[in-house]
C-alpha cells in the first residue's frame, strides 16, 4: 500500500500532551515512512503586551523585564525541541526542528499548509510564559487550517486497530472521510462507519457510498451501522469497546466565536480520553 503522509507537523509546548503528540506522530511516521517537524513559537507579542504600559516613566525597566521573560520562554522552548529531537531519534524517525517568534496560532497555521497532517495534544499551553499553569484547548488551530488534525489525549495514540467514523453527509464529514482514507492505508484497522438520526433512505445512501469509497482505497475491514440514537450517546457506548480513534468533521469556520456549542465534537473534547481525526 502506498504511503500518502510524508510530512507531519507537531506543535511544541512544555506539556505532557505535546510529548504524547510527538510520540504519536513518530508512530504514524513509521507507518507512512514520513518525516516529523517540531515547531515551537515564542509568544513574544503576548509577553510584551503583558508587561509594557502604554505610557509611563518605567519603560526602560519594563523592557528589561520583557527581555528576561522572552529569554526564559526561549530557553524552555529550546529544551522542548531538544526533547522532541531525542524522542524522534529514539524512535528512528527523520525529524526537523523550527522555532519562530510571534503569535503561536498564526505561525502554526502558516506552517501547517506545508504538511500533510498535524498531530497535537487535545490540550496545549502555547502561552505558558504569560498564562501560568494554563492548559488550553487548541481551537485556534482548527479555525482555518486545511490540514487534517489528529488530537491525542495525554497517553497519546498508541495503536490504530479500531476506528469509528461518524458520517452525517456534511461537507466537514465528507472531507474527514477523504483525509482519513489517505491516513489509514498502511494500517490493518477495523473501521466502523455510523450514521445517526437520518431517515433510512439517506442513511443507506451515506453508509453504502462511504463504505464503497474506503474500499476503493484498499480498505476492506469495514462495518456500517445506522442508528436512531443521538450520535453522542452512541459514541459514548462504543468507546467502552476499545476504540482507538474517532473520525469527525468540523462544520463551523467561526470556531473562535461558536466553538462546538452544544455539539457532538465538543463532547469528545471534554472527554479528553480518545484520539480524534478532524477535518473541515
Amino acid at each position: 500500500m502506498k504511503e500518502t503522509i510524508k510530512r507531519i507537523l507537531v506543535p511544541i509546548d512544555p506539556t505532557v500532551y505535546s510529548q504524547a503528540a510527538t510520540e504519536s506522530a513518530c508512530r504514524i511516521a513509521r507507518h507512512h515512512n514520513a518525516g516529523v517537524s517540531g515547531v515551537a513559537v515564542l509568544d513574544s507579542d503576548e509577553i510584551r503586551s503583558s508587561l509594557v504600559p502604554a505610557v509611563g516613566p518605567y519603560y526602560p525597566g519594563v523592557m528589561e523585564s520583557v527581555m528576561k521573560k522572552k529569554h526564559h520562554a526561549d530557553q524552555i522552548l529550546k529544551e522542548c525541541l531538544d526533547r522532541f529531537a531525542a524522542t524522534c531519534d529514539k524512535m528512528g524517525v527523520t525529524h526537523f526542528e523550527s522555532e519562530y517568534e510571534g503569535i503561536p496560532a498564526r505561525k502554526l497555521l502558516e506552517s501547517a499548509i506545508f504538511h500533510d497532517l498535524m498531530v497535537v495534544g487535545i490540550k496545549t499551553s502555547f502561552h505558558f510564559e504569560t498564562r501560568k499553569e494554563s492548559i488550553e484547548g487548541f481551537d485556534t488551530l482548527l479555525d482555518r487550517t486545511i490540514t487534517p488534525i489528529i488530537a491525542v489525549p495525554a497517553r497519546g495514540l498508541e495503536k490504530v486497530d479500531s476506528v469509528l467514523v461518524t458520517m452525517d453527509g456534511s461537507l466537514g464529514s465528507a472531507r474527514a472521510l477523504q483525509d482519513f482514507s489517505r491516513f489509514i492505508q498502511p494500517y490493518q484497522a477495523k473501521i466502523k462507519i455510523v450514521v445517526a438520526g437520518k431517515k433510512k433512505e439517506e442513511a443507506d445512501f451515506l453508509l453504502k457510498n462511504s463504505g464503497d469509497f474506503l474500499r476503493s482505497h484498499g480498505i476492506t475491514q469495514i462495518e456500517t451501522e445506522a442508528v436512531d440514537a443521538e450520535i453522542k450517546d452512541y459514541v459514548d457506548a462504543e468507546l467502552k469497546n476499545d476504540v482507538d480513534m474517532v473520525v469527525a468533521g468540523i462544520h463551523s469556520k467561526k470556531l473562535l466565536k461558536d466553538m462546538f456549542v452544544g455539539s457532538f465534537t465538543k463532547s469528545l473534547f471534554e472527554r479528553g480520553d480518545v484520539s480524534l481525526f478532524l477535518s473541515h
